[in-house]
Formats: structure tokens, C-alpha cells, sequence
């Protein structure tokens, strides 16, 4: 999926002592770390859900203006204001480029990531994810001029190829090449989407790789691109979908989210926030 992280931070915070006078017997003084499932009550306590995303990753998350300021928006902010109404809190969004997310989150500055993000034996080592809530065929953005020369992951070869730092696209194509014996790609990474298109747009690169709805988002709102399917082989591409990045052992935390998102799910309501995400996208043009 979206934007997916490759390179993981290693380490973890140290957990940072909370003092506290009790005056009942046998109370014990909690860390405010990732090692124990407090962070439910922390967001309780506080009345308030901080969520982490990367708004460059139209239609889950972009900028669009709203009372005079740039305001994250799309279907994954819509996700992030269901979860805080399922927690009874109130929610607060913090913008930031894709490769911070996670050292945000381990030094607490959020609470939770929802960015297009889905899980990897990597990544669980360092986190653990809700039940996913969405699930898109991953795409290749392309000059109109380009389509009979890329319609696949295959036609990457030897191609220089866009990707976002820290996101698992690169891992995706080298892996997809590997398998199938061809010659490998040349990567460009940078940390915004819209410098990846911009750079296609200048023929500095080939084909961007994004995740799906990102890839149909970005060809449809601009002139002279358009997108295929990369078409990974089986095997490669992680299929569970995107997925909330919750801190290690907040057990709580993630049971309410994923009861929320259980509801999300049964409604079906995510692929309506899409729409909507679009909708908006097309006014701003």
C-alpha cells in the first residue's frame, strides 16, 4: 500500500518514569513508554486522539483548504474522525513528511499513524497494526506518451523509477524483477509525491510507483499522465492492505480501534470517503 515504510527506525524510546505521590497502599508508579498498555488512557485522560499522516497521498490524505488554512484531508482523515468519535475524544492532526512518521510516533509526539500504511514482518517488529480497513491494487503513474512502452512492473527494467522515501515500492519493484530474472531498475527517491510527479512531468524519471488510489488520483487530476497496474507477481506484493500504526503493547488502544473499524468495514463506508476525497480533489483543481 501507500505509502509503505522499507526502512525502520531501530531502537526504541526509553521509557520515561512518571512520579506520583499515592496515597493507598500497593500503587504502583506506570512508564509512559510503549512497553505498557497505557496509552488508551493516556488519549482518555487528555480527551484527545494525535493522529500522524503524510498529506501528499491523495485521495487518503492531502491539504485542502479549509477557513483560510491548508487542512489534512481524504478518506484516511475521515477514518481518523471515526476513530476519535469511537473513542469519545476529540482529534488532532499532525502533517509531517512520510519518513518522520514513525520517529514521531516512538517520541510520542502522536499517538497513532494512519497514512496508507500496512504491516510487514518488518514492521511489526517495531509496531503493531489495527485490522486493515482498505485494500488497493498498487500502480505505476506514466506520461500518456510512455503507455505503450510500460504497462507493468516487467516494463521497469533498466527504467528510472520514482518512489518516496521510506515507502516500499522500491522493495516491491526489486523484488518483482529479481523474481522474474530482469534487469533492475534505477530508483529516485523523494520524500514528496508531488516532486515525484513533478519530475515525470520533466521526464526526469520513467514511472512514479504509488499505491492505488493514490496513482488513479494523481493521473486523473493531471494533464498528460495516466496509470497501470504494476502487477506484481504473487508472492511479492503484502495483500493485507492499509492498516493504524499503534505503538508495541497498547492492547487496549488497538481493541477500540479495531471495533471501529469492524464497523467501517460491515458499512462499507470507506470506499464512499474515496469518492468524497475525489470530489474534493476535482474542486481544488
Amino acid at each position: 500500500m501507500k505509502k509503505l515504510v522499507s526502512k525502520f527506525f531501530s531502537g526504541l524510546v526509553s521509557a520515561i518514569a512518571v512520579t506520583g505521590i499515592f496515597a493507598t497502599a500497593g500503587s504502583q508508579v506506570q512508564a509512559a513508554g510503549n512497553k505498557q498498555d497505557v496509552l488508551y488512557s493516556k488519549i482518555k485522560t487528555r480527551g484527545k486522539l494525535i493522529v500522524g499522516t503524510s498529506a501528499d497521498f491523495p485521495p487518503y490524505e492531502f491539504l485542502a483548504q479549509k477557513n483560510g488554512k491548508q487542512t489534512p484531508a481524504g478518506a484516511d482523515m475521515s477514518l481518523a474522525k471515526r476513530l476519535a468519535k469511537g473513542l469519545g475524544v476529540k482529534l488532532e492532526i499532525k502533517n509531517m513528511s512520510f519518513d518522520s512518521l514513525l520517529v514521531a510516533q516512538k517520541s510520542g509526539r502522536v499517538d497513532v499513524l494512519i497514512a496508507g500504511m500496512g504491516s510487514t514482518p518488518e514492521r511489526k517488529k517495531q509496531v503493531d497494526f489495527s485490522i486493515p480497513y482498505y485494500t488497493a491494487k498498487e500502480t505505476l503513474v506514466i506520461n500518456k506518451s510512455e503507455a505503450k512502452k510500460i504497462k507493468s512492473y516487467k516494463d521497469l527494467a533498466g527504467k528510472r523509477v520514482g518512489v518516496q522515501t521510506s515507502a516500499r515500492q522500491e522493495s516491491l519493484i526489486k523484488s518483482s524483477l529479481a523474481k522474474n530474472k530482469l534487469s533492475a531498475a534505477h530508483f529516485v527517491q523523494m520524500q514528496s509525491n508531488n516532486d515525484l510527479i513533478l519530475a515525470l512531468q520533466t521526464n526526469k524519471i520513467d514511472a512514479v510507483a504509488l499505491s492505488g488510489g493514490v496513482g488513479q488520483a494523481y493521473a486523473h487530476s493531471v494533464s498528460g499522465l495516466k496509470y497501470v497496474y504494476a502487477s506484481y507477481p504473487k508472492g511479492v506484493q503484502n495483500e493485507e492492505g492499509m492498516q493504524v500504526v499503534i505503538p508495541k503493547h497498547q492492547q487496549t488502544l488497538v481493541a477500540h480501534i479495531n471495533k471501529t473499524i469492524k464497523k467501517v468495514n460491515k458499512q462499507k463506508v470507506f470506499p464512499k470517503w474515496i469518492a468524497q476525497a475525489g470530489k474534493q480533489l476535482g474542486k481544488a483543481k
